[in-house]
């Protein structure tokens, strides 16, 4: 019989509307990776730490309270539950027997080798701006560094028409466009393997998405401004709060307008908005 592996878990149910506190504590004591499972309609998260020692989930426990449970890996490694986004989409990962439900939009996105499944921060701070959208009308969309395309294909399920998703690994595009398989009869999302530092623009968009590493966010600023049409709006993801006063910078060298900043934990979001009414 094979030996069974045991990992350690420290677990703690919060107030949802503390999320951001709690994170930033495991944040300050060295915590980079963590899971959050919501519960619809309830006030109360579990966020929940792994560990490979007994030792580092007791030590957190000291510090956070909470608690300690062993985990088999075999049941640590299942895939993930599904990712709920208020009452607006769900990502699953698994086939659901039953079909689709009437009550919430839903996307299936296997887990695979391409990043994206919904549950990380800066991943579900771009969805839950897209599920606030009212009117994707005439929306015209542009999403770098698409990963298993679950932006893309979130936007095309809340309704947009006009969809173009890129990605520099050829794998990633290649999943990307299985994924929308998965989702859709048809084929509507035009994917492409590019590399954003030397995108050259055919066509400008009124919204851009970009869940990419700061330091690339930053030096591509000049290709993606180039690509967002007059009073577009640019989305950034993938930034820590210590690197967003750089990309911020980056952009407004480039002439948009800053209009937010949301943070979850140590990432933040940032929204730009094109204030060029003339064609360059």
């Amino acid at each position: 019989m094979s030996r069974k592996t045991a990992v350690w878990c420290w677990r703690l149910w919060i107030d949802s509307r503390r999320q951001e506190h709690w994170i930033a504590r495991l944040d300050v004591a060295g915590i980079s990776t963590w899971t959050l499972t919501e519960r619809s309609g309830r006030i109360r998260h579990l966020l929940a730490v792994y560990f490979a020692e007994k030792n580092g989930a007791i030590a957190l426990q000291k510090q956070l309270g909470g608690q300690v449970r062993q985990v088999l890996e075999r049941e640590w490694i299942k895939p993930s539950p599904a990712t709920r986004i208020g009452r607006w989409i769900e990502i699953t990962h698994e086939k659901q027997r039953g079909g689709d439900r009437s009550d919430i939009p839903r996307l299936h996105i296997p887990l695979g080798i391409a990043f994206g499944s919904g549950d990380h921060a800066t991943t579900g701070m771009l969805l839950r701006e897209l599920a606030h959208e009212k009117d994707w009308s005439g929306a015209s969309v542009l999403d770098l560094g698409t990963g298993s395309g679950i932006l893309a294909l979130a936007a095309r399920r809340f309704g947009a028409k006009k969809i173009v998703a890129t990605d520099f690994d050829a794998d990633a595009v290649r999943t990307a466009r299985q994924n929308e398989a998965h989702n859709f009869r048809k084929p509507l999302i035009r994917w492409r393997c590019a590399d954003v530092k030397k995108l050259r623009p055919t066509a400008r968009y009124n919204l851009i998405l970009a869940n990419l590493f700061s330091g690339i966010l930053a030096e591509a600023a000049p290709q993606i401004v180039d690509s967002l049409a007059p009073g577009g709006r640019l989305w950034l993801s993938g930034v820590l709060r210590s690197q967003q006063q750089e990309v911020i910078g980056a952009y407004l060298w480039q002439g948009l307008r800053l209009v937010q900043v949301t943070s979850c934990g140590k990432w933040v979001m940032i929204r730009f908005i094109n204030t060029d009414e003339m064609e360059r």
